[in-house]
């Protein structure tokens, strides 16, 4: 595998272009859990890029970051690795979501702000709305406390 290849290309890419790699590491994060989220993944995961991808601008990216790929990816890893440490026993998706969500957020949130779509101040918001979001419905689908 080339490495360095990969790097230059994942070096020339735009936000636009780079969150194209999120439906793609959902899937392969999915196939950890086979089936249970393949249907919802085919049927939504793919519409977040789209939607960027025609209207690329700082509002529709925080709106995707608070409520879509923040909450997926960062507070899904989290909860993931701290579900394990607690139980004591594998979560499923924990794998993956640790080695393809920590790089992919990390990678799609420099070019969010090499592109000026994300600041700190955008940024840290939309983090706690998506921290906020993510408690919701995990308290809401895995706990059953609404």
């Amino acid at each position: 595998m080339n490495f360095d290849g990969m790097a230059r290309f994942l070096a020339q890419l735009t936000f636009c272009e780079g969150l194209w790699l999120f439906p793609l590491a959902f899937a392969w994060h999915v196939l950890e859990e086979w089936p249970h989220f393949t249907s919802w993944a085919q049927r939504y995961a793919s519409l977040s890029p789209a939607v960027i991808w025609f209207f690329p601008n700082k509002a529709v990216v925080f709106m995707c970051f608070a409520f879509v790929f923040t909450p997926a990816v960062c507070f899904n890893t989290l909860f993931q690795a701290g579900a394990t440490a607690v139980s004591g026993v594998y979560c499923p998706r924990r794998l993956t979501a640790l080695t393809l969500y920590v790089p992919l957020f990390y990678y799609l949130s420099r070019l969010a702000f090499r592109e000026a779509l994300l600041n700190d101040d955008t940024a840290i918001f939309a983090l706690v709305i998506a921290g906020v979001f993510h408690a919701a419905e995990v308290g809401h689908n895995v706990s059953k406390m609404w």
